[in-house]
């Protein structure tokens, strides 16, 4: 959840993005995941998009949502992009100084070219390596080790097809990094849209690993180079990604499940399991399906 800097009621609200509203006006804080929100805050649901929670105190929709305040739009995604424009702006540009908000521990040292955003808090034992850089919003545990040129907390990619073009998605939220993690040189772990990227306990994270926005990582998971997550990837607990592979948006990977080198991932994979290919599969059906690839040619000709 993102606070507003002053609460604003759901009609004051209305007003400022044309929507009409339908139900009781109420008193909003700030911005939510929709199954997150609660009673002061606003979230937004897509046309045909469900909840079997929703407790927000105002939703952006396309009709009324039963049970709380709606504010009646016709693109809720568009609609949602102009609230945060407006109510959640992008900070203004870091001036290379220290801010004089900040507080650092009188031991604590920096590698050079490192880059600390606003709002970001390092813990004990952290080390940052040269030109690490730390979006605002991004929070560290104790004993991190995040390696050169790593980026924490840019924007999430997610573009909404408009009339007019791609409309950029802003992403409000953070990042959130448990204790003794450990992240690879030229990775990159992007924020959440409304809520927080989370990496688990003690995960650990190779080289040039890609987390979309919203991702979850489970803690001790192991995401071995160029692995590539889309947005709102959930892997689980003990998990092991082997290097370069690559999973849909909104999959989840099961706890301690393994995927071989180069899998591409496009549906849940159960707990547990092991799977590799491409399609990924079930590792006994991907042995079978290698072993008969090298027959193809051969039972080609005699189609043929």
């Amino acid at each position: 959840m993102r606070a507003f800097s002053q609460p604003i009621s759901a009609e004051a609200l209305a007003r400022l993005l044309g929507a009409a509203r339908v139900g009781p006006d109420a008193e909003l804080s700030g911005v939510a995941p929709l199954g997150e929100a609660g009673p002061t805050e606003v979230a937004f649901l897509m046309p045909g998009g469900r909840s079997t929670r929703v407790s927000a105190g105002a939703v952006l929709a396309v009709a009324a949502v039963e049970g709380t305040t709606t504010l009646v739009v016709p693109d809720p995604l568009a609609a949602l992009c102009a609230l945060l424009a407006q109510l959640l702006p992008e900070p203004p540009p870091a001036t290379g100084a220290v801010h004089p908000t900040a507080r650092i521990h009188p031991g604590a040292r920096l590698h050079p070219g490192v880059v600390v955003g606003a709002e970001c808090e390092v813990g004990p034992g952290c080390e940052l390596f040269p030109n690490v850089v730390l979006y605002p919003r991004v929070r560290l545990g104790a004993r991190v080790r995040v390696h050169a040129g790593t980026v924490l907390g840019a924007d999430g990619f997610r573009y909404h097809p408009t009339a007019r073009g791609p409309l950029k998605v802003p992403h409000v939220g953070g990042v959130v990094v448990g204790d003794d993690v450990e992240i690879g040189a030229n990775s990159c772990i992007d924020r959440g849209m409304l809520g927080d990227t989370t990496i688990g306990r003690g995960a650990k994270l190779d080289n040039l690993v890609q987390v979309g926005h919203n991702g979850r990582i489970g803690q001790f998971a192991v995401l071995v180079s160029q692995v590539g997550l889309s947005g709102s990837v959930t892997v689980g607990d003990g998990a092991v990604l082997a290097g370069q592979v690559g999973v849909k948006d909104h999959v989840t990977i099961g706890a301690g499940a393994r995927l071989g080198a180069r899998s591409a991932v496009h549906t849940d994979i159960p707990a547990g399991e092991t799977w590799l290919g491409e399609p990924a599969r079930p590792v006994r059906e991907a042995m079978k399906v290698y072993a008969a690839l090298k027959y193809l040619p051969e039972l080609v000709r005699k189609l043929r």
